[in-house]
């Protein structure tokens, strides 16, 4: 769920976000601001600390986290389509039918070329 950190888009899982409210009870969110960025999905797209003042190690590995995840979950939901996709394919056919079907490929390739 997109959730609204540093005046950002942040997508956050439940989790996520009962942890991103414990480190602000901790340590202010201060330590948010100018940390990262993200594009109009809530997906991290870089973590640039700034210089000139210090940043809790905790959120920075919390941002780092964060954007693992996000990267991971969107990984996941593109195997879950590309396996619904090979299953389609995939589904009643046996050896014998996929030769035929491969066999007719070919002669209306080799057909063409002759």
């Amino acid at each position: 769920m997109i959730r609204a950190v540093n005046n950002k888009r942040l997508d956050l899982n439940a989790e996520e976000y009962k942890y991103y409210l414990s480190l602000t009870e901790n340590f202010g969110h201060q330590d948010f601001v100018g940390l990262f960025t993200t594009d109009k999905n809530g997906q991290v797209t870089s973590i640039t600390p700034p210089v000139d003042r210090q940043i809790s190690l905790g959120v920075i590995f919390f941002i780092l986290n964060v954007m693992m995840n996000q990267r991971l979950r969107a990984l996941g939901s593109l195997i879950e389509k590309n396996e619904e996709k090979v299953a389609e394919s995939c589904s009643g056919d046996n050896i014998q039918e996929r030769l035929e079907r491969v066999e007719k490929q070919l002669q209306a390739i080799l057909g063409e070329k002759a």
